[in-house]
């Protein structure tokens, strides 16, 4: 089936233009496979391309809101950007980013920071210039609800609105399937070793294949195999050698861990690992794997079918917290499937793992896992934090919940238990950590620096970029009053033998409305360049980097 393109105006001076209204009749995107692809060329050199869509939030000159909470104002835009500072020239390729920028549709206002509908932004970076652009993902779910004007599809804590209760029990039918679930792929993009980049989201449906330098909708990427289930990791490990990831069994409490190939759209079971506490699995949006182990997290924070059936959302959305339940870690081998460790552990929450590695004793014999993550020290309630109402009404109180680097300790002894505790003083990146990312050299390996989203008090979001060190345990912080920074991707020198020898790239939404691409050099982290777009963009979630071939 093919993808009808959308129209387009060109704007040479101003990103103001009168409405358009885009058509309706838009078909859905092909099922892409690998070696498939329909590009279209969409550069556009000292120009920039724009479309409006139906309905328009308020411009960024005014923001009712900061525009990190308010809806990207154009449905699509991409141009030249002027760059204060150097950007290194051995820095080629593009940077992307996933996030929801499209927080209502019609008269309806979503209510949580994960319901929006996926914006894909990227970053061209050659020669010392950078290109800039951004684009609505084309999801079966954005597509009808741009259509009907109204939900169409079951979001993070949204539910459309039926007509009369058969309507109802009508599409919970259709919830056990997961054909009512949504397909908004906001969550993340991974390049795949193929070349395929492919946005994510939990919801299995939610992985769509886009071409990086247009950010044109290619299609869904369908699995081929018959694993079934309606979720996923939202953060699958995506390496040159494999693509793994996990997923929960709501009916029989556990996890099945599974591996792509490279080229391939087939997943395999590796192994099983079964819930030792709950009534159903813990909260799986990332795990950590090492150079030999896949490690699976058991966090109390669990899912819960009666919430995911109701209308009206809970405090804790689709999970329940178990505190009873406790909380465990799985340590499974990549080769034989078999499970060598499964440790009781501190109650913990995360959304993100870091990283992990194997501990060795002076004789070089195996003794622990390492696993470090974003922890909010067993609260719940960060959930809904992340409401919009939340976000967007910031008086100058501290309301956001603290937050550390949980390091993991799982001893592979055979020992029951396992250790929490602090990497280093929280109050080093202000008690806020989320968003992290490393040198991808030392993925699963021993490391010492990671980049993340830290806090810089009173706050109800994170609000600095901070460059973490643990074998100092000590922090340096990018701050500016009224920002709010989108995650440090860390993009390694080709050569480098430092492991912090590279560039941290974020983008920045501003109070006053306007925002910026920010490079700063991942050793000292002081800002190297900035390129401030045309307009503030929203926040967003999670990226990637596609070296240029």
């Amino acid at each position: 089936m093919a993808f009808t393109s959308l129209p387009s105006v060109t704007i040479r001076t101003s990103i103001s233009c009168p409405t358009m209204l885009l058509p309706d009749n838009v078909n859905s995107p092909p099922n892409i496979n690998k070696g498939q692809r329909n590009l279209r060329d969409f550069t556009v050199p000292n120009a920039a391309t724009l479309i409006t869509p139906q309905e328009q939030p308020p411009t960024a000159a005014a923001p009712r809101y900061h525009v990190a909470w308010t809806s990207v104002p154009q449905e699509r835009w991409q141009g030249h950007l002027h760059v204060q500072g150097h950007i290194p020239l051995w820095l080629k390729g593009t940077y992307l980013r996933n996030g929801p920028g499209v927080w209502h549709i019609g008269e309806h206002n979503f209510r949580h920071l994960f319901d929006g509908y996926a914006t894909v932004v990227n970053l061209r970076f050659e020669n010392g210039e950078l290109v800039g652009g951004h684009r609505q993902l084309e999801s079966e779910a954005y597509r009808s609800a741009k259509k009907n004007q109204k939900l169409c599809y079951r979001e993070f804590s949204e539910v459309p609105k039926a007509a009369n209760f058969l309507a109802y029990v009508g599409e919970l039918a259709t919830l056990f399937s997961g054909a009512s679930l949504t397909d908004n792929a906001n969550t993340g993009v991974v390049r795949l070793s193929d070349g395929r980049v492919v946005c994510l989201t939990e919801t299995q449906k939610g992985s769509i294949v886009i071409e990086p330098e247009t950010l044109e909708t290619l299609g869904k990427f369908e699995y081929s195999d018959s694993l079934g289930g309606i979720l996923h990791s939202a953060h699958p490990i995506v390496t040159d050698h494999e693509f793994l990831t996990l997923l929960p069994d709501l009916l029989k409490p556990g996890y099945l861990v599974v591996r792509m190939e490279p080229g391939s759209n087939e997943r395999r079971v590796i192994g099983r690992v079964d819930c030792r506490g709950g009534p159903s699995p813990g909260w799986v949006h990332s795990f950590p794997v090492t150079q030999h182990y896949v490690v699976v997290p058991e966090m109390p924070l669990r899912y819960c079918a009666q919430n995911l059936l109701r209308a009206e959302p809970t405090p804790l959305y689709k999970f329940e917290w178990h505190p009873h339940s406790k909380a465990f870690m799985h340590v499974m081998c990549k080769t034989s499937g078999n499970i060598v460790a499964s440790v009781e552990v501190p109650l913990f929450v995360t959304f993100h793992f870091i990283n992990a590695y194997e501990e060795r004793d002076q004789d070089g014999r195996l003794t622990a896992v390492i696993a470090d993550c974003c922890e909010h020290n067993a609260d719940a309630s960060i959930l809904d934090k992340l409401r919009m109402h939340n976000l967007r009404s910031f008086n100058g109180q501290d309301v956001l919940p603290d937050a550390r680097v949980g390091r993991f300790r799982i001893p592979l002894d055979g020992s029951p238990y396992g250790t929490l505790e602090a990497a280093l003083d929280p109050n080093e990146h202000g008690r806020g950590m989320d968003m992290c990312s490393i040198n991808p050299n030392y993925l699963g390996k021993k490391y010492r620096y990671a980049y993340a989203c830290g806090a810089q008090r009173p706050c109800n979001f994170p609000n600095t970029l901070t460059k973490l060190d643990f074998e100092k345990k000590k922090a340096k912080n990018w701050h500016h009053e009224g920002a709010v920074p989108s995650e440090p991707l860390f993009v390694a020198r080709p050569g480098a033998t430092e492991e912090d020898d590279g560039v941290v790239i974020s983008i920045i939404s501003e109070r006053n409305g306007e925002g910026y691409a920010l490079l700063l050099d991942g050793s000292t982290f002081e800002e190297i360049a900035r390129a401030k777009f045309p307009y503030g963009l929203p926040y967003g979630l999670h990226g990637c980097w596609v070296p240029k071939a």
